[in-house]
């Protein structure tokens, strides 16, 4: 019996927040899947806009489309430990509800798996495209697991669009810190010495706009990364699973003063338009950006070359 005459099933989930220009056209890609057999859920972080009702038409469409929403805004990581609670499939896969997935995505990275007994979560070669679907650029990750571990502590080795095992899950814990949850997740099962994987095909179209992650760090997440890597650092030298987390550290980690959001805002502002626009006249405002918030830019840009570095 082929891979795909198993038919084992694959949870899909995939949270939302204010995403309605984009969400059909995300949560089709999912739909319209060449492996068929999945549970889609949808769990909707209290949008103030028709995604919610978007969604709603599509979940009519399809009966696979499991749909929920918060009481209340509750963020991206208790969203999809919500979501992680509804799963009833063998195997976990992540969708943004603004992204594209090639419609081979699920069953190619399904395939690698069975292939692959060793690794445990595989994720792909992704495009970046602009609100238009215009591709910006490719983000070519390490394929092999030491060039994974290698590149971890300066930037996340593994887009969240991955294919993992639900008892991965079970046994390594849920997600943590909203904004690089995926990257805290990535860490610990790195530090437990879980395989990971990179598909060298490009099977996932992430979409950098204003206002999501994508675009740039935002001030949160630069401090949670920093918080995430002095994490793992404690769990390698302790050679354990276990390390120092909780809600009250890092309510302390993300405690930023007035002047230093507003400076780091500006910051940004430049920031992204040297990341949207073309090199030549891009490269202008990174001086800017720079020097409205010297310590968080210039060690975001040092990550992002020693990652190149050790990609290699």
């Amino acid at each position: 019996m082929s891979y795909k005459e198993m038919k084992e099933k694959i949870s899909v989930l995939i949270p939302t927040y204010n995403v309605d220009k984009f969400v059909e056209k995300a949560v089709r890609s999912i739909m319209l899947q060449s492996y068929d057999n999945l549970e889609i859920i949808i769990v909707d972080d209290c949008s103030a806009d028709n995604t919610f009702s978007i969604l709603q038409k599509l979940a009519n469409e399809d009966s696979r489309i499991k749909l929920f929403r918060n009481k209340e805004n509750m963020k991206i990581a208790a969203t999809l430990n919500f979501a992680l609670e509804q799963a009833t499939g063998k195997y976990i896969a992540r969708m943004d509800g603004d992204d594209i997935a090639d419609s081979t995505r699920i069953e190619t990275l399904y395939n690698y798996l069975q292939e692959h007994p060793k690794v445990k979560l595989v994720s792909s070669y992704l495009f970046c495209m602009d609100e238009n679907d215009n591709l910006l650029q490719e983000e070519i990750p390490p394929k092999d697991y030491e060039k994974i571990k290698r590149v971890a502590l300066f930037g996340t080795p593994i887009s969240h669009h991955w294919l993992t095992y639900k008892y991965i899950y079970e046994i390594y814990g849920n997600y943590r810190m909203s904004g690089a949850e995926d990257y805290d997740f990535i860490l610990r099962l790195i530090s437990n010495g879980i395989e990971l994987a990179n598909i060298p095909k490009k099977l996932y179209f992430m979409r950098i706009r204003k206002g999501n992650s994508a675009s740039s760090m935002g001030l949160a997440q630069l401090k949670t990364a920093n918080y995430i890597r002095k994490l793992y650092k404690e769990r390698i030298k302790n050679n354990t699973n276990i390390d120092s987390f909780s809600e009250e550290n890092y309510s302390k980690v993300l405690k930023t003063s007035y002047f230093e959001k507003k400076t780091f805002d500006i910051s940004s502002f430049f920031f992204r338009k040297f990341v949207l626009r073309k090199k030549k006249e891009g490269i202008l405002y990174l001086p800017l950006a720079i020097l409205f918030s010297p310590y968080y830019q210039l060690q975001h840009i040092k990550n992002r070359v020693l990652y190149k570095i050790y990609k290699k």
